[in-house]
């Protein structure tokens, strides 16, 4: 089981992960259990290894104001502490540089652990199917 700590009081719960392709770095993304794929901005797509100019597979996603037909790919693995998931698909797109962070980890993600956001110590357990 990953017990990750957080900030009970901040506006987006922000969280340390490592995206995998041909190479792996480290990307702050936000936890959005309304966000039915992971999505990683433009740039830490570009750091992972993907030439962009190539990706040929796009899928329609819908936000708060209109749908997007958007680039996916398919990352070797990511990891949220040692919580780790290998091929998993994301989206890429452009996120508002106000919000200060590479990507949203959505569903897609999250679906393959039990997850508890214990809000009073500030903690997020993520314990994967037996």
């Amino acid at each position: 089981m990953s017990r990750i700590p957080f900030d009970p009081n901040a506006p987006i719960l922000l969280f340390e992960c490592v995206l995998e392709f041909k190479s792996r770095h480290i990307f702050i993304m936000a936890l959005d259990t309304g966000s039915s794929y992971t999505i990683i901005s433009e740039a830490a797509a570009t750091q992972v290894g993907y030439d962009l100019s190539k990706i040929s597979e796009y899928v329609s996603f819908s936000n708060a104001s209109r749908s997007h037909l958007v680039p996916k790919i398919t990352l070797s693995s990511f990891s949220l502490a040692d919580a780790k998931i290998d091929d998993l698909d994301v989206l890429i797109y452009t996120l508002p540089e106000e919000h200060g962070i590479d990507g949203i980890i959505g569903l897609n993600f999250l679906r393959h652990f039990n997850i508890k956001l214990d809000f009073e110590h500030g903690i997020l357990s993520l314990n994967p199917f037996r």
